[in-house]
């Protein structure tokens, strides 16, 4: 049986990443964790010593991450060449460290190792639906000011964001569409995925055109990944259902919700083997509770 690889995208030290890495320790997972640069007190030593099985590998160079940004891609692309070049795996897994664990690791491991289908969010764009039109806007004209969209000054924010709105709309009143003038098949979907080998080959072979082609976008993270397997029939053939993970929104909202206590039974009883996002400053409890229900799971 091939190992799998989960990469971690952490930007500060959380307790729910404790808790993962100790459910997600086996000899079957290797961990790889990039740390956001902006992060100067990570724990790495710490971290290390919550696992007995597993190896955690700390991806380097770092960089610094930003909402929305090129920065996401070229992270995600990180993570995925340094696992690839370690070691042989027949799964990678994309997660945050505010994710947990939703099933004993064994299922995970054992799940995977009898599939071959890809599990990422995977969505056609309507022309008659406005926020499609907006995620096509994404990639159509080049972005501007990204990484200070969400500055911690407001009015530096929202002097990026005027900027960057103003200098899109005059791209489209000149015409300009760079998904059509690339060639691009835009899908989308959530960016945590769970991908055979082979896929994750074939995406990083692709590099240098998901750079062409994304650099200049915004929000793309939820797009490259979709858009460069759409160019493959066999393994748009391939697609699951589901990326298997639990999230859900909040209205009117560009953050998931924070899962609470009263949460539980939903998340110990999903399909999914993730959850997002947990957060112990607004509830601890959750995140002990289902530590303790999958720990118990485990040994039986």
């Amino acid at each position: 049986m091939l190992k799998q690889a989960v990469l971690i995208i952490v930007h500060k030290n959380t307790y729910v990443l404790e808790k993962n890495l100790q459910l997600l320790d086996s000899p079957y997972i290797d961990i790889f964790i990039h740390v956001d640069k902006k992060c100067s007190d990570f724990k790495y030593n710490f971290y290390k010593s919550l696992v007995k099985y597993s190896t955690i590998i700390y991806v380097k160079p770092r960089l610094s991450v930003y909402w929305a940004s090129f920065s996401q891609v070229k992270v995600e692309l990180l993570l995925l060449e340094a696992a690839s070049k370690y070691s042989q795996y027949s799964y990678f897994h994309l997660i945050s460290g505010q994710d947990l664990l939703m099933k004993p690791v064994s299922d995970l491991i054992s799940y995977f190792d009898k599939s071959d289908k890809l599990f990422i969010e995977f969505r056609k764009l309507s022309n008659s639906n406005k926020w499609d039109k907006k995620v096509y806007q994404r990639v159509s004209v080049k972005h501007i000011l990204i990484d200070y969209v969400r500055d911690k000054h407001v009015v530096v924010q929202y002097l990026a964001r005027f900027l960057n709105k103003v200098y899109a709309q005059l791209q489209e009143t000149i015409g300009i569409d760079l998904v059509r003038k690339n060639h691009i098949i835009l899908r989308y979907g959530s960016q945590w995925f769970s991908l055979p080998y082979d896929s994750v080959k074939y995406i990083l072979d692709k590099k240098d055109e998901i750079y062409h082609n994304y650099c200049r976008s915004w929000l793309v993270d939820e797009i490259f990944i979709q858009s460069t397997i759409a160019t493959s029939s066999l393994f748009v053939k391939r697609l699951a259902d589901t990326n298997k993970r639990k999230i859900r929104w909040n209205k009117n909202s560009a953050h998931p919700y924070v899962w609470r206590i009263s949460d539980f039974d939903k998340l110990v009883t999903t399909s999914a083997f993730f959850a997002r996002k947990f957060d112990e400053r607004i509830d601890k409890n959750i995140i002990n509770k289902i530590y303790n229900y999958i720990s118990l799971e485990m040994k039986k």
